[in-house]
């Protein structure tokens, strides 16, 4: 496959399976492809202004970045999601990809330096996942011996800092049980202070999990799971995505028969409305997830981040 080819390709909108031939032939010419690659990730950090082909195709862009372990394109990155990741051209852009393999692409490029991990948890223009995957990266860097404790301990306080001044409870959250798994118990006390006199406030479970500070459900850690990987394959990685599963027994038809029956549901319901209605079950699974454990819908997202809610 030529590299006009590639690009055409991984540049359609229209795609419902995953361009499996398109991405082997691009990482053979990952030389060629790669600058045309850069050179879109340079207007979207200046712009943030793509036409839907070239968004299209920066997407898989990035994600061969990841695959290929371009180390030189870390800086380009991080310059690239230290963004707004809310309802905003990068979630856009990335898709799921913010929350199910960005803090991979963060551990992998980073190669151990931690210094850009840093500085995006405390940017004030980083959207909350965006913080959540830098933070899951450097714990990581500290679980495989790229980091010491002392040197990730002398940036936490200013972690808890920033996250607190923007409100990003969430990626607070995150912090918290990452420094509860990996045994920073000199936060603790400071933590409990915060419960008690409201300053945080995660509703009771969680709460009592930051009092209790040892419970095993809530210190959790990504590297072990494999929700975080020192190798991304981008097919592999791609493949588990609703969109490019052919497994699912809807198609956009069916999908959209359901989406109008439920914008169209009158607002009193009997009996036989249900009985009426010719629609699949949804899949449930016979587990009990935790927040942090994978989504047992298949996702390959956290269950915080995906089903929960």
């Amino acid at each position: 496959m030529k590299l006009a080819e590639i690009m055409t390709t991984l540049s359609r909108g229209d795609l419902t399976k995953l361009p499996v031939d398109a991405l082997q032939a691009a990482r053979l010419q990952w030389p060629e492809l790669l600058p045309v690659i850069d050179e879109l990730m340079q207007r979207f950090i200046v712009k943030e202004e793509l036409t839907d082909p070239e968004s299209n195709l920066l997407f898989f862009g990035l994600c061969l970045i990841v695959d290929r372990k371009q180390y030189s394109c870390f800086d380009s990155l991080i310059n690239l999601t230290n963004k707004d990741d809310c309802n905003s051209p990068l979630e856009v852009l990335l898709g799921d990809f913010i929350a199910s393999d960005l803090s991979t692409a963060y551990y992998i490029l980073a190669e151990g330096k931690p210094e850009q991990l840093c500085l995006l948890v405390n940017s004030d223009q980083a959207g909350e996942i965006v913080k959540m995957s830098a933070l899951s990266a450097l714990f990581s860097q500290l679980h495989t011996g790229q980091i010491d404790r002392e040197t990730l301990n002398q940036s936490v306080p200013g972690f808890i800092e920033n996250l607190l001044k923007s409100n990003h409870s969430i990626a607070l959250f995150e912090l918290i049980n990452l420094l509860i798994s990996n045994e920073f118990n000199q936060y603790h006390s400071q933590f409990v202070g915060y419960v008690k006199s409201k300053v945080i406030d995660e509703g009771p479970a969680e709460n009592q999990c930051i009092i209790d500070w040892d419970n095993q459900s809530i210190g959790y850690s990504e590297w072990e799971s494999g929700l975080i990987s020192g190798d991304y394959d981008v097919i592999d990685s791609l493949s588990q995505w609703a969109g490019f599963n052919s497994e699912s027994d809807m198609n956009d038809d069916d999908l959209m028969a359901v989406f109008d029956d439920l914008m169209n549901t009158p607002k009193e319901l009997d009996d036989s409305y249900f009985e009426n209605l010719d629609a699949k079950q949804p899949f449930i699974a016979d587990i009990q997830a935790g927040r942090n454990d994978p989504c047992p819908c298949g996702s390959g997202k956290k269950y915080k981040k995906c089903c929960l809610n």
